[in-house]
């Protein structure tokens, strides 16, 4: 949306998916750089202001190495422009949860959003009546 500075669903360095007639799923990119390196060109790096992965469009050659290392498909190619898109969390302010209405996509530090899947799993186990699959690391 910032990127381009259209809406258009085509265009977008967000996904949506379709679960069922009222229920869609937002699929963001998660930022964790797997596609860093995969670039022949050396055109995606992690951007030391936002820590987003950020792709040089400018010089991208369209070799869509980038495209395959995601194992998430969260970057595409642009069918205008001709080179490859993926969030880049607008600049530090992403545009996708300024205008998410249903406030679907959130923008949180990662303590906060380890605190919202746990909560998430604990609401599932009660639903599902199953042990939430929650794996902690020992520090230290």
């Amino acid at each position: 949306m910032k990127q381009k500075g259209v809406i258009n669903i085509e265009r977008a360095a967000i996904h949506v998916l379709r679960r069922e007639p009222s229920i869609d799923d937002p699929m963001v990119c998660l930022q964790c750089g797997l596609c860093i390196g995969s670039c022949p060109k050396d055109l995606i790096a992690r951007n030391r202001k936002t820590g987003a992965v950020d792709i040089d469009t400018e010089n991208c050659t369209l070799c869509a190495s980038c495209v395959l290392s995601c194992p998430y498909g969260m970057i595409s190619i642009d069918p205008i422009d001709r080179h490859a898109v993926k969030c880049n969390l607008c600049g530090g302010q992403p545009e996708c949860v300024k205008h998410c209405r249903e406030e679907a996509i959130l923008y949180v530090g990662v303590d906060k959003a380890a605190r919202y899947r746990r909560e998430a799993a604990a609401a599932r186990k009660g639903k599902e009546g199953r042990r939430p699959n929650i794996r902690g690391f020992k520090v230290g």
